[in-house]
Parts: C-alpha cells; structure tokens; sequence
C-alpha cells in the first residue's frame, strides 16, 4: 500500500521572500534544493500576485504528496505527516484554495552579523536586500480573502527574514493584520532593538530571541556586534510584559555552535542570566544549521549531551523548555 503524506505549510503557506513567492521558509534545511522551493516570481507592487498560478500549483504538490510523493525540498522535514487511507476526508481543506501562514521575509536588512546566517555573506558583502512596500500586497490578501481568517481563525504572520523591527513598515503590518481580527504573530529577532508595537500586542505574539551566550564575549564572536547589554535589555522588558499575560510569548534561545559555545559553562551562564536575571519562563535549544547540515544530521554525542543538560535544567527550574528545529529531530 502506497503511503500518503501531507504538510500543512504545502497547502497553506506562504513564504514571501524578496524576489519570489515559496511555500514555506524550511526548505533552508535542504539547501540543495532550496530553489525548488518556488511559486512564482514577485518583486514588490509592481508584479501582480497571480492566485490562480500560486493554488494550482499547491495543489498539485498536495495531490502528488496524497500519492506518495514527496516534493525533493521537503525530504527530510519533520512537518511532513503521515496518514492512512482513512484518514484522507480529514485533510480535505489542504485542497481549499487559501492561505493561514504568511511569512515575511522580503527583506534580508539587518543590524546583526551571525555567523550561522544563511544571509550572512549577502550582508558582509554590502548586498542587503531593501523592503519593498508590502502593505499593498497583504491589503489584497485580507480584502479578497487569501488569508483567509473564517476558514482558519487561527492563522498566523511570521517574521521570518532579517531583523523584522528594521522594517519601516513593521507597526502598519502588525496594526494592519491585527485590525482584522489576526490573533497570532511570530517574530523571530536578534533582541537589538525593542519594539513597543511587539510590547503593546504581546498577547498575541510569540517572540524568539536567540541570545547563544552568556557573555558577551561569546556573545560578540557569534553575532559580530557588541550589543550584549542592548539585547538583554530588551529581553527583560519582553518578559515583564510576557509574564502579566502568558511567559510562553517570549522564547530565548541558544544555539549550539561547534568550538564557540558548546560548552557547559557558558550555557550555565545562560541559563543563570535568563532565568534569574531577565525572568525568562521559557527557553529554547538548538543546533547550528550549517554544521548540522554539513553533519548529514549526525552529531557528536557531546552536543546532544549539552541539549539534554539544557532540557534537565530547565525541567529541575520548572521552567518551560523546547527543542527547535534541527534539535528536535534528534528525538532526545
């Protein structure tokens, strides 16, 4: 009996990068095939989003999946999902011609240098990507109802490229969004610059900082900029805003990145800073992407030992812990 497999993200999604239209923002953990990962070309307001073109072709990649296949940028995701033959009429909406999952990322700006970023080179070599207006683009979304809230209450805006708060539209898309009854917002940041508008809708968002140090001498050799204390600062001001309604809306993170800071004694300096410092309730583990790539996904013991000291940690603070991404799959 030939398996079927379906993934949300295929039928939903909507990663908006900078010169083009993709499905979702993971294929990033296939690098190989990263350019498969691909809609149709969109620069800004001067192309026209073609709808028609986007949900055919999700909805031929939803139906070849209900077959068994598995387009080659998904190969590997842990999103993918499994189900029997029974189960089809369950997922009869991945063929509903709409999107639940946005993620912004048309811009690659940023005032952070991370080693482990996959924009990394772009920026060190002065070719930052510059927003585009966007505004115009989720106006139509909303009004014909691309992203579609009455089908999926829940859906969510992702800020998934660069520094989002650098965006000189990053209030009006929040406003914009929240205005139409959007309730769920994720913003992936380097913690450099707070954001009041991130502070005033906290309710609704989940915000992810990974700070993967500290010190901020570890902290300067990962990020390329000495803004330990800047990043701190924001981070606390997240959490006592977090803590009145739900600590879950702020996640800190580290990344563990081979001969830099894999090491327990700078995680233990995290952890103290984090949680009995800044007051974080919620911390986040997981491992350098290009490493793990490079790795086939194979990691030395050592490394998953320091995950699962992380997770101990946290369990013993009572403290609410996750594994991300490359982390997760290790199935520690």
């Amino acid at each position: 009996m030939t398996k079927k497999y379906r993934c949300r993200y295929l039928a939903h999604g909507l990663y908006i990068h900078y010169d083009c239209f993709r499905h979702c923002h993971l294929s990033i953990h296939s690098p190989n095939e990263r350019n498969n990962n691909y809609i149709v070309p969109y620069k800004g307001p001067k192309d026209k989003a073609n709808w028609e073109e986007i949900f055919k072709n999700k909805n031929k990649l939803v139906s070849e999946m209900r077959e068994g296949v598995i387009p080659p940028f998904c190969k590997g995701c842990h999103w993918i999902e499994e189900f029997d033959e029974n189960s089809e009429n369950q997922f009869l909406s991945d063929l509903d011609n709409y999107i639940d999952m946005i993620w912004v990322g048309h811009s690659n700006d940023c005032n952070s240098k991370c080693i482990y970023c996959f924009a990394y080179q772009e920026i060190v070599e002065k070719r930052t990507t510059k927003a585009y207006d966007i505004i115009p683009l989720f106006k139509e979304m909303l009004n014909q109802k691309i992203y579609n809230l009455e089908k999926e209450p829940e859906a969510h805006v992702s800020f998934a490229m660069g520094e989002p708060t650098l965006l000189k539209k990053f209030d009006d898309i929040i406003n914009l969004f929240a205005k139409a009854g959007n309730k769920n917002f994720a913003l992936y940041t380097n913690g450099i610059r707070f954001s009041r508008m991130t502070a005033k809708y906290i309710k609704n968002m989940n915000i992810v900082i990974s700070l993967d140090a500290g010190t901020k001498e570890t902290f300067k050799k990962i990020k390329g900029v000495d803004k330990f204390k800047d990043v701190c600062s924001t981070i606390k001001k997240y959490a006592k805003e977090a803590n009145k309604t739900d600590p879950k809306r702020l996640g800190v993170k580290y990344i563990i990145i081979p001969n830099v800071n894999d090491n327990k004694e700078e995680i233990d300096k995290w952890l103290d800073l984090c949680i009995n410092k800044l007051d974080v309730k919620y911390l986040i583990a997981d491992v350098e992407e290009h490493w793990f790539v490079n790795k086939c996904g194979e990691i030395p013991q050592y490394v998953k030992d320091l995950l699962i000291y992380i997770r101990q940690h946290c369990q013993d603070e009572n403290i609410h812990f996750e594994f991300y991404d490359r982390a997760l799959v290790l199935n520690l």
